[in-house]
């Protein structure tokens, strides 16, 4: 034998049996058996792979994982979409105000659902379209909302549907602002 001791591997800081030398013969001619028996020790060396039970597991794991994360994925979309929807709309009532207050003339906003646009008219001549999904409604109860300039509206009340979801806004008739209810 040398006089080499086995040195720790750098990874499992033990010694490992591949760092010994056998009768200082080079490690590419020693018999098949020595290997095996040397490298068993050794965390990196002895290993080949994963075996195909490991491989399964593995799949069958991320399957499990991918079929729970799609359907709530899914519903966390939809409710994106209906919170940008609602948001379009409150964005447009916001905007007739301001339009009203700083043109000093009122605005008269209707929805046309055939078209999916918000109307403005009076102070300002605009259409400003809505990206509605399949399935969602918009309801303005009255049908026109009138902003004024000292900043009072008519009361009204707005409804935003999309499947289960609804969110309701009540238009404040001092202040002209979108309340959700």
């Amino acid at each position: 034998m040398s006089s080499r001791s086995a040195a720790p591997h750098l990874l499992c800081h033990r010694p490992c049996p591949h760092t010994l030398s056998i009768a200082d013969r080079p490690l590419s001619r020693i018999c098949g058996t020595a290997k095996r028996l040397l490298f068993r020790g050794c965390p990196i060396l002895g290993k080949r792979g994963f075996s195909l039970i490991e491989l399964i597991m593995v799949l069958a794991l991320l399957g499990i994982m991918a079929g729970v994360v799609a359907p709530a994925t899914g519903r966390f979309l939809d409710k994106l979409n209906f919170r940008k929807q609602t948001a379009a709309l409150v964005a447009g009532t916001r905007y007739a105000r301001l339009m009203a207050v700083g043109k000093g003339r009122p605005v008269e906003m209707r929805f046309d659902g055939q078209a999916h646009q918000l109307t403005f008219s009076g102070a300002v001549e605009e259409k400003k379209e809505v990206e509605l999904s399949e399935g969602a409604v918009f309801e303005f109860r009255p049908e026109t909302l009138v902003f004024y300039p000292d900043g009072l509206a008519t009361p009204g009340r707005m409804v935003s549907r999309m499947g289960r979801r609804s969110q309701e806004f009540l238009i404040d008739p001092l202040t002209g602002i979108p309340v959700r209810q």
